[in-house]
């Protein structure tokens, strides 16, 4: 089995809920991962801009945190395409590993959005590496950030922790 730790990036509307979809309200932009091995030895990764097709603007937040331009995402691939791709990547026997639910949840809803089939018509596995920190490490119920956990542990910060 391998193990797909995902980190997916998105954009919403620039005005608010007012200016979000329902069905859609954040918008992929970017999908990050990289694929380990059963012992946990990083053998691929994974790194591709999605040109939005819904939220055109980049939203004042989304681009502080991110750091990226519209052009750049402009030069992007469609999600369709990218999504294939990705899911040709991560191969047969895997199972994704997020920081939290919420990479996941939108990925759902992108691919409804665009009307990709779900993975399962059931919930599927997933490690929630946030839960696990917060078990392993805390009070087994806190939430932390990524760079809390990264700070505890006394890893070294040398990549920007969005994108």
């Amino acid at each position: 089995m391998y193990y797909i730790t995902l980190d997916l990036e998105w954009n919403q509307g620039t005005g608010g809920k007012r200016g979000q979809l329902k069905e859609m309200p954040f918008e992929i932009i970017e999908i990050g991962a990289i694929k380990m091995d059963s012992q946990f030895n990083v053998i691929g990764e994974f790194n591709q801009i999605i040109c939005p097709s819904v939220y055109t603007n980049m939203h004042r937040v989304t681009q502080k945190l991110i750091q990226i331009e519209m052009e750049e995402l402009e030069r992007g691939r469609p999600f369709q395409e990218v999504f294939a791709e990705f899911c040709s990547w991560c191969g047969e026997d895997y199972m994704f590993c997020t920081w939290g639910p919420l990479d996941l949840i939108e990925l759902q809803r992108n691919m409804r959005y665009y009307r990709i089939p779900a993975f399962s018509d059931r919930p599927f596995p997933f490690l929630d590496v946030q839960k696990i920190f917060a078990i392993g490490f805390e009070d087994k119920t806190a939430r932390h950030t990524l760079e809390y956990a990264v700070d505890f542990l006394n890893i070294e910060k040398d990549i920007p922790f969005h994108r």
